[in-house]
């Protein structure tokens, strides 16, 4: 009873602090709401009202809504003969359609508006409804048109001083160089774009400048002024509390870190592109952060999340189907019930010339009409619905063999990368022994063999004994470091570090080779899998050294930069001529070492001179 007392408590406290802000906006929409309402009033004003009330409260959050009332705020100006209004709906209409995916019908909306407004002589409504057909023809990308519309927009808008207008076009226009990958062209039109919404102090069209010019750097790779041009977009958003304005935002901020392989926050920003996608009901922003979270947790390798990131992509897909389905189905009935209404006023008009028979046959005649067709349209919707039904459980068996083929595919591609490794380290293994212990044991069989066939010269037999031995003695210490070598695998149970230096003491003392080990930020271990091949990696690099360089010294430095891992590598020995990189990658095996890297996502980099040693860079990513 208690808790419910203090829960009670705790919603007045809210709605009292909710209240204001609540009354506020809702008196907006409540004026503009009454000014429609109120038949004393103009029909012009009532008309605009109206229209104003559809974008603000229904045109981005509830679209099927925001396109009925459009339909009646047409019916209305018809009835009024309110030529511009009509023309004002007709783009809101046009607006609505691209939203839907219907662009031949917002062409056909645009190009009515445009009729009207040419009539009217009205440049304002011409470069809007001009601009319209712009984007039409973008979304079918025939990008030249488009580019053409934009142009012919701008110059209108520049006609009649309309601040906005420019800038909006401006912006459109560098859309298109971009998407031709001219990003210094686009840059021209977006930097203008926002010294004029700047000018006439528009927050919301400043923002979208902003976020235009981050992706144009992203696309230029200068990622550093990307970020910094997207935050303030960011900031304007917050303070705005525009939610599409933040979607746009953090989609340009996942295409940046995308790009550069910034895994960890790709996934965190992506998270954040999907709330406002949710928020905003846009369906391209949410099916957008899909696929950077899926991008993002193959990039980490995580098998798990991948797959859960790539069915709900597919279920997205299908949602989007059925969403679009039934908002054409809903179109239809909207439609209907308008040819109803039609049919209903006329019949309303002829009735005061009627008899009252005749009246009451027509009513039965368009009743039953009416009662045919919506037959017609349940019947359509019955069977479209099986047909989806049908549809959705065919694409779920195929999402769960394409799973099941996903994870067949991971496991032979594991099976083989295991089997090439260990085919792999069998050679260099046979190549060890062969090089080092195989000719030290053919050299002790040839002295025991001499030994054998000459047992009577004392003297000599001494002496050769002494050499075996000697020999036998180099081919165990031989084989024993190549064991150390090969097995210094306390990775596993301690982590790189103490495997590293366990290596480096064991590689010590071979040829009088001294090996160092410096260490920066390595206090906690990083994924097992990765510690492995950076360990593999280093091995393979201190086996060079003491095959090939000839040096008396070698250092490893390891260096944790938090995101980053930095491995160096270096000696002082013989060193080689850079103009022969290409011939000692293929005889030192620097060609696997480099596709480890490449696997990892890192770079590496190899510098030397001769007589003045090797030094290898890696740097990889974490």
């Amino acid at each position: 009873m208690k808790v419910e007392c203090c829960y009670t408590n705790f919603k007045i406290i809210l709605c009292v602090l909710l209240l204001p802000l609540m009354c506020n906006s809702q008196k907006q929409q409540d004026s503009l709401y009454t000014i429609w309402g109120n038949t004393q009033l103009a029909d012009t004003t009532r008309a605009s009202a109206y229209r104003d009330f559809i974008y603000n409260n229904y045109f981005e959050n509830k679209t099927d809504s925001a396109y009925a009332m459009a339909l009646r705020l047409m019916d209305f100006t018809e009835v009024h003969q309110l030529k511009k209004h009509k023309a004002d709906a007709l783009i809101l209409l046009g607006k609505i359609e691209h939203i839907f995916g219907d662009t031949p019908k917002a062409s056909k909306n645009f190009e009515s508006s445009l009729s009207i407004y040419k009539e009217l002589n009205n440049k304002r409504g011409q470069a809007k409804a001009i601009n319209g057909l712009g984007v039409s023809y973008k979304k079918v990308f025939n990008l030249d048109e488009a580019k053409t519309y934009y142009e012919k927009s701008l110059e209108l808008s520049k006609e009649i001083k309309d601040t906005i207008l420019m800038s909006q076009s401006l912006v459109n226009i560098g859309n298109i160089y971009i998407w031709r990958y001219k990003s210094d062209k686009a840059l021209s039109y977006y930097t203008e774009s926002l010294k004029l919404s700047k000018a006439a102090k528009n927050k919301r069209e400043e923002a979208l400048a902003l976020i235009n010019i981050s992706n144009a750097y992203t696309q230029k790779q200068d990622y550093k002024r990307s970020e910094n041009y997207m935050n303030d977009a960011i900031k304007i958003g917050d303070s705005l509390n525009n939610y599409n304005i933040l979607a746009h935002a953090y989609q340009g901020l996942c295409l940046k870190y995308f790009k550069q392989k910034d895994y960890d926050k790709l996934i965190s920003t992506a998270d954040k592109l999907l709330g406002y996608g949710q928020k905003t009901f846009n369906d391209e922003m949410i099916g957008s952060a899909y696929y950077f979270l899926l991008e993002g947790y193959k990039g980490k390798r995580n098998f798990d999340l991948t797959v859960k990131y790539l069915e709900l992509i597919k279920d997205f897909k299908t949602n989007i189907d059925d969403v679009l389905t039934i908002r054409t189905l809903a179109k239809i009935k909207i439609d209907n019930h308008r040819t109803k209404d039609s049919l209903l006023h006329i019949n309303h008009t002829l009735k005061t010339g009627m008899s009252h028979q005749k009246e009451k046959a027509n009513l039965f005649l368009a009743w039953g009409g009416s009662i045919a067709v919506l037959s017609v349209i349940a019947f359509f919707i019955y069977k479209n619905i099986k047909r989806k039904q049908h549809k959705a459980e065919k694409e779920r068996q195929d999402e769960i063999d394409e799973k099941e083929k996903i994870l067949k595919d991971l496991e032979l591609s594991t099976i083989d990368a295991m089997i090439e490794g260990q085919e792999k380290e069998r050679k260099r293994l046979a190549a060890d022994l062969h090089d080092s212990v195989g000719a030290t044991l053919a050299a002790a069989k040839l002295q025991f063999d001499y030994l054998v066939n000459h047992q009577k010269d004392t003297a000599d037999s001494e002496e050769l004994t002494k050499k075996i031995s000697t020999l036998l003695e180099t081919a165990y210490v031989e084989i024993r470091s190549m064991a150390h070598l090969k097995n210094s695998g306390v990775i596993a149970k301690n982590g790189l570090l103490p495997a590293v230096e366990k290596l480096a003491k064991n590689a010590s003392g071979i040829n009088g080779l001294e090996f160092e080990v410096q260490s920066f930020g390595l206090d906690q271990r990083l994924d097992n899998s990765l510690e492995i091949s950076i360990f593999r990696i280093i091995q393979e690099l201190v086996t060079n050294i003491i095959k090939h360089a000839k040096a008396t010294q070698g250092t490893i430095h390891i260096t944790n930069h938090s995101d980053n891992l930095n491995i160096m590598v270096e000696d002082n020995g013989v060193g080689f001529n850079p103009k022969q990189l290409s011939k000692v990658k293929s005889k030192m095996g620097i060609t696997s070492i480099d596709r480890r890297v490449e696997s990892l996502g890192g770079k590496f980099t190899i510098e030397s001179e001769i007589s003045k040693g090797t030094t290898v860079i890696i740097d990889l990513p974490l």
